[in-house]
């Protein structure tokens, strides 16, 4: 599987450019497109745009990240899109089978640039390893 373009789901606008800005840090590749509602997303999706990744923020108005997820479950074409919940209320990511990660995953919202950049990693471990973006010689340390 290969992962390059996320739909992000988030209604804060702020904190929806740092994710964006962080995740571009990791690897300019990613096309990173925002949208700040489910129903938005359910609508962009609905007119043929098809994302590798959907990161979602579970709390928002109208719609949550809950609802959105089972909105576009219900979708046979829609069913092998892997769905990131952002939250800030759990305790544990939801396991994965030995050698196979989960469709539908709970991840804890980052509260900075260190969990944000885990984060983009995370989603860039799921895509198969070409050229490192960053020689280790030229790795900081943050």
């Amino acid at each position: 599987m290969s992962v390059r373009t996320i739909l992000l789901v988030e209604n804060d606008l702020a904190f929806a450019k740092f994710i964006i800005g962080s995740f571009r840090d990791v690897d300019p590749e990613f096309d990173l497109f925002h949208v700040n509602s489910g129903h938005a997303a359910i609508s962009i999706m609905n007119s043929g745009f098809r994302p590798d990744l959907i990161i979602c923020e579970d709390r928002m108005p109208r719609m949550s990240g809950s609802e959105l997820l089972l909105s576009i479950r219900t979708d046979p074409s829609y069913q092998s899109i892997p769905f990131f919940t952002l939250t800030s209320s759990f305790t544990d990511d939801v396991p994965a089978s030995p050698g196979k990660m989960p469709m539908d995953i709970k991840i804890p919202r980052p509260s900075n640039y260190r969990e944000a950049l885990a984060l983009a990693h995370k989603v860039r471990g799921l895509a198969p390893q070409e050229t490192p973006a960053v020689g280790e010689e030229q790795a900081v340390t943050i």
